[in-house]
């Protein structure tokens, strides 16, 4: 069986918050204290309805705009990382999962990018000097966490009215739902694996191959194609989808889109062959935590305060230091600035740069793709799918594609929940329907694939 890492990229496969939303179902109770049972539909399948729900939203965030970045075909092909990471006239720094050349799209890559910036701006700034950091996810987090290790006053602005930015951890069933990162991809030696054994926090080694509904010889047909990847003489400009067949079977189309917008966010169309070359070398198994990302991310914060709803509208720099202008009307006056804002939020221009960026880092910025994946968690009352796989897999011929792969819940958490995923155009389109829409469509999926 495949993963949504099929092509040997990891990545934050998951990362799907933005304004996610907690529903209880018509069939149970609005109250904190219960909730009615499930029901079998029609008698059917063996499914049962589900008696809550999470979902995510990350289009409609405007504190992240995607899920996280892709590489584009453009002349800059991977460098555009590289210049989006670039410092800014030893004023602004940059870091982000977007910046990241060695783990673009992962939750350790953001980790790692922001300690990066710290390096930088510890190499031309002096001691004492005051630090504004935007953003507190990982990367906003570690970087100001290291940036006060080592003697700079630090200021952290989140725009949201928690810390984490794609990543949160809520609660489910009592089971871990992480409506941000979920996986460790590529534990082997990363930044984010040394965190999990400083919390002495257990983990939990996915295994992709131990799914139930696959079609090998679909994956087995896409594999032949994949291979004329290697071969493409500009990699950079042409996409993926001009290597695939014009006119795919459906059961081909299912193996796209469980290789490319499950795991890049984005289509065939939209990706260059370059993107399916990054993060190859990550080693190691993926890992879930069974007792939540939060708590990872609590220790790197560690007592390093973050100023909430502080929405940034603009970034002055000149030879004197910065200026940050607040919606709310506020300022920050410091010396430098560390912005670690999501690749949606610096295409869609809401931060606006006096002076503008330079010319170099705007067409990077261009270059990479905001990706969308998102995410649907259900709690049912008891499981009704094979307890002990990791992945399920489906396939609809009339959508090839919508609703193709979940994680069994019950065999990471001992809960009785499932986790299904959407990319690419099956999440654009699922973004724009209501909550109930969402759950009826995940759940005929569900009632067909065990009936």
């Amino acid at each position: 069986m495949n993963s949504p890492d099929g092509t040997g990229r990891r990545r934050l496969l998951g990362s799907a918050l933005a304004l996610a939303t907690t529903g209880w179902l018509a069939s149970c109770t609005a109250s904190k204290s219960g909730r009615a049972d499930g029901s079998r539909r029609d008698g059917f399948s063996n499914a049962v309805d589900p008696v809550a729900y999470l979902r995510t939203s990350w289009s409609t965030d405007p504190f992240a705009r995607c899920s996280y970045s892709y590489l584009a075909p453009s002349t800059l092909g991977a460098s555009a990382r590289t210049l989006l990471a670039a410092p800014v006239a030893g004023r602004l720094y940059f870091a982000g999962e977007a910046t990241s050349s060695e783990a673009p799209s992962t939750a350790h890559g953001a980790l790692e990018s922001g300690r990066r910036a710290a390096a930088e701006v510890s190499n031309d700034a002096e001691s004492g000097e005051h630090i504004v950091v935007i953003g507190s996810g990982f990367a906003g987090l570690g970087c100001a966490r290291a940036l006060s290790d080592d003697g700079f006053q630090v200021t952290v602005l989140e725009g949201r009215d928690r810390v984490g930015g794609r990543v949160w951890t809520r609660h489910l069933a009592g089971a871990p739902a992480e409506m941000g990162a979920s996986w460790i991809h590529g534990s082997s030696g990363n930044a984010m694996t040394k965190v999990l054994k400083e919390t002495g926090d257990p983990s939990y080694a996915f295994d992709y191959d131990n799914s139930t509904g696959g079609d090998e010889h679909a994956m087995g047909e896409l594999a032949r194609y994949e291979k004329k990847l290697e071969d493409v003489e500009d990699p950079d400009t042409v996409t993926v989808a001009s290597v695939m067949p014009r006119r795919p079977s459906a059961a081909l189309r299912n193996a796209l889109n469980i290789n490319y917008p499950l795991d890049f966010a984005a289509e065939p169309r939209q990706l260059s062959v370059t993107a399916t070359f990054e993060g190859r070398d990550l080693k190691g198994p993926d890992l879930l935590l069974p007792r939540g990302y939060d708590r990872l991310l609590a220790h790197v914060r560690g007592d390093i305060p973050v100023r909430t709803q502080q929405v940034v509208t603009g970034v002055r720099h000149s030879g004197d230091g910065v200026t940050v202008t607040l919606k709310k009307g506020g300022i920050v006056r410091a010396d430098r600035a560390v912005i670690t804002v999501p690749i949606g939020v610096l295409k869609a221009g809401t931060i606006d740069f006096d002076p503008a960026l330079p010319n170099a880092k705007q067409e990077a910025v261009s270059a990479l793709g905001a990706g969308l994946l998102d995410k649907l968690w259900l709690e049912f009352p008891k499981p009704f799918w094979d307890k002990d796989i990791d992945v399920i897999e489906w396939f609809d011929p009339d959508n090839p594609g919508l609703w193709s792969w979940w994680v069994n819940g019950y065999k990471v958490f001992g809960k009785p929940v499932l986790l299904g995923f959407n990319g690419g155009d099956h999440a654009h389109k699922l973004a724009q329907a209501s909550d109930d829409e969402v759950v009826e469509s995940a759940m005929r999926a569900l009632h067909r694939m065990h009936a």
